[in-house]
């Protein structure tokens, strides 16, 4: 299994010299992070590169590519969400903060007002102001000044008494 002419070394050697114990060396190789040339040896070089290998992707914050979870940064991660939740409780009893469905129903809701208003009796409203006019720059400023009515309809719309009249 090994390549040719390298020579291959007991795990208590490849120990020794990454400075970690047989077990943890036995760990590694069945992680696929150190190499096993055949049974309970190893090549120095694959051995050492694979360890280098693996120390470089924990320090890069990858854990994934390490082949080992580091227990402490996962528990530091779920503490922090936690807390991140628990904060976003308070500021909603707080009347700091709404959950995103509510706000996209308001949405909703102010655009069917504003759907309401400019289909309902805003047509209406222009043709019967627009009856007669020849003038262009008249018709615009009718169908302006209908379009802002609609518009400042809906910006006084009160969104608490849409959710309470459902």
């Amino acid at each position: 299994m090994s390549s040719a002419g390298s020579p291959t070394y007991p795990a208590k050697i490849i120990a020794k010299l990454l400075m970690l114990t047989e077990r943890r060396v036995q760990q590694l190789a069945k992680e696929g992070v150190v190499p096993k040339a055949e049974r309970g040896r190893y090549e120095l070089a694959a051995a050492v590169q694979g360890y280098i290998r693996y120390l470089q992707a924990r320090a890069a914050g990858n854990p994934a590519d390490s082949g080992s979870i580091d227990y402490h940064v996962e528990k530091a991660r779920k503490t922090k969400a936690e807390a991140d939740i628990a904060e976003m409780e308070a500021a909603k009893r707080a009347g700091d903060a709404i959950d995103a469905s509510e706000v996209k129903r308001a949405w909703q809701l102010i655009l069917g007002e504003v759907r309401a208003n400019l289909l309902g009796n805003t047509p209406a409203r222009i043709a019967s102001r627009i009856n007669g006019l020849t003038d262009e720059a008249a018709i615009k400023r009718v169908i302006r000044d209908e379009i802002a009515l609609a518009m400042t309809a809906a910006a006084q719309t009160d969104v608490e008494e849409l959710f309470s009249g459902e």
